[in-house]
């Protein structure tokens, strides 16, 4: 009977085995691949990068996630690799997952089919807690492919005590807030502050063509008198009424004085040197430039947004976040897409993106007295415009925009010149990026 007993134990145990146990989780590789990209969140990590980000969540991911066994390989390119890093290992082993980009390379990846919309795994208060405006810029045809994280916003940089020394302190805003003004308003001050100079070797206002540096800036100038500067399919349309419009307003700046002499051989950073140097009044930059103005060369700045006609005024950004490359494996992009929503469901890794000002308005208000401008930096995001359209090739647009400038500044050609000119050469330009991506 004993015997009888124990037998009928071990063929239930046997029977119970495949239900009791389970099967073991697959195993799967995700491939993180990321730039150098600056995460320095406080001044005890002052070094922190996007790497150490990953490093640290795919720990504490990797130890509660069920569905598989994950096992990440992350490595760090330079930024001048990103091809061999990248494209090159397209339909590779090696080919990467998942990335946080400081690249112009994503519309290429989009257009090509390389990433993979994230729409899935946003919810609604995570869709409400980002202002619209940047999640249009993560967007192509409605679809999101960037989860973004922070921004870094480009304004006007304003020397105050110049601004003062003129007269002009009713243009001032209050301590810690962004001027808005309009164009009528900005040739006032501009033409304040050349009278206030007297002859000295000083200049209102930063303009540079001798590269491609800096050319956003410019061409959030050309917005001044109501051009959108693109078309609704994002092409580029200066040679409207507006854009000749605002690209006379430049070529007048040069004549009467407004912008330093010969800049159209200047480049971006010779600006900085003078601007630092109290010769110019006003330049451009975000709070990584605020702040070595304020630190580095005790200088009394404010921020204000580029003047248009409205009032409000235009801001640019640099955003930066999570891309999700789709590789036609169905476990890694689960799983990569998995792991990116693990990030925005802890907080303890938004830390990271105090390193700019973050997108999540919730953490801002949260922190907003960490880092200084970045309440009203959120605040402003309102007042960004998109700078690229999602448009593919941008190395290439920019490569022609800044010598349509340089004519323009030269005086070889003229404002109607110009537009088309720009229309023309960067349209072609973007042509080509939509051609190579679909090849």
């Amino acid at each position: 009977m004993k015997k009888k007993f124990i037998s009928s134990v071990f063929i239930l145990l046997l029977l119970a085995a495949p239900f009791g146990c389970g099967k073991e989780p697959k195993k799967v590789t995700i491939n993180i691949k990321c730039p150098p990209v600056t995460m320095a969140y406080d001044k005890d990590h002052a070094n922190a990068e996007i790497y150490d980000l990953f490093t640290e969540a795919s720990e504490k991911f990797k130890s509660t996630y069920k569905d598989y066994d994950v096992e990440f390989n992350i490595t760090k390119y330079k930024y001048t690799d990103e091809k061999e890093q990248i494209p090159d290992k397209f339909g590779t082993d090696e080919a990467c997952d998942l990335t946080y980009p400081g690249s112009f390379n994503n519309p290429t990846y989009i257009l090509s089919g390389r990433l993979a919309s994230l729409d899935d795994i946003i919810d609604e208060e995570l869709k409400n807690d980002i202002d619209p405006k940047i999640w249009e810029q993560c967007s192509v045809d409605g679809k999101i492919y960037m989860l973004p994280f922070n921004q870094l916003q480009n304004t006007l940089l304003v020397n105050e005590d110049m601004m003062k020394k003129a007269g002009l302190n009713r243009y001032v805003p209050e301590k810690g807030q962004i001027a808005h003004w309009s164009t009528e308003e900005f040739n006032i001050i501009l033409k304040g502050l050349k009278s206030s100079f007297k002859g000295d070797n000083k200049y209102p206002l930063a303009m540079f063509a001798l590269d491609n540096q800096g050319d956003t800036h410019i061409m959030t100038l050309l917005r001044a008198y109501g051009s959108d500067i693109f078309d609704k399919n994002g092409y580029f349309n200066i040679n409207t009424p507006e854009g000749i419009k605002a690209l006379k307003w430049i070529s007048q700046l040069n004549k009467d004085k407004l912008i330093p002499y010969g800049s159209e051989n200047l480049d971006f950073l010779s600006n900085y040197d003078l601007f630092f140097n109290n010769q110019l009044a006003i330049c451009y930059g975000n709070n990584v430039n605020l702040n070595d103005a304020k630190d580095k060369y005790g200088l009394n700045v404010f921020l204000a947004n580029f003047p248009n006609m409205q009032g409000n005024g235009n801001a640019t950004n640099y955003l930066n976040g999570f891309i999700v490359f789709d590789n036609n494996n169905e476990d890694k992009l689960k799983v990569s897409k998995d792991f990116v929503k693990f990030i925005y469901d802890n907080e303890e890794y938004w830390k990271y993106s105090l390193s700019a000002t973050p997108v999540m308005n919730s953490y801002v208000k949260k922190h907003k007295d960490k880092v200084e401008y970045m309440d009203v930096y959120s605040k402003n995001s309102k007042n960004i415009v998109d700078a690229r359209h999602n448009n593919p090739n941008w190395e290439g647009v920019r490569d022609v925009f800044h010598v349509c400038i340089q004519d323009l500044l030269r005086g070889d050609k003229s404002a109607k010149e110009v537009a088309k000119d720009i229309d023309e050469k960067c349209n072609a330009a973007i042509k080509k990026g939509i051609e190579d991506a679909k090849k």
